[in-house]
């Protein structure tokens, strides 16, 4: 009996380590995730001004157009750009813990 309860420790000990470790290690497998919810792809601008809405979630940086921008608790952002006249291509980077890098992109037409 006392070797059964020993084998059966281990193989606990066992499935709980594993379990730690695939989630712990879960955003060096995934890498960063990143979504733009507003402005939507092809969206049709009257006003030069527009805010950039989304998520971002395991992720060490993330830049909005070349400039650094923070999430809140939720893993949400929300910046406002100005943009020029015309088609404008917005891009939101991700660089993940573990060197990982994600980009989403989204184009827009300013007619004012």
């Amino acid at each position: 009996m006392n070797r059964k309860a020993f084998t059966l420790f281990l193989c606990l000990l066992f499935i709980v380590f594993g379990a730690y470790f695939s989630f712990r290690f879960r955003s060096f497998v995934v890498g960063p995730r990143l979504t733009i919810t507003e402005p939507e792809e092809g969206a049709f601008l009257a006003s030069p001004r527009v805010t950039v809405r989304g998520t971002g979630q395991d992720a060490a940086r993330l830049e909005l157009d070349g400039r650094p921008i923070y999430v809140n608790e939720k893993g949400e952002f929300e910046e406002t750009l100005l943009l020029a006249p015309g088609l404008n291509i917005i891009e939101l980077k991700a660089d993940g813990r573990f060197g990982r890098v994600l980009r989403e992109q989204r184009m827009v037409m300013v007619r004012f």
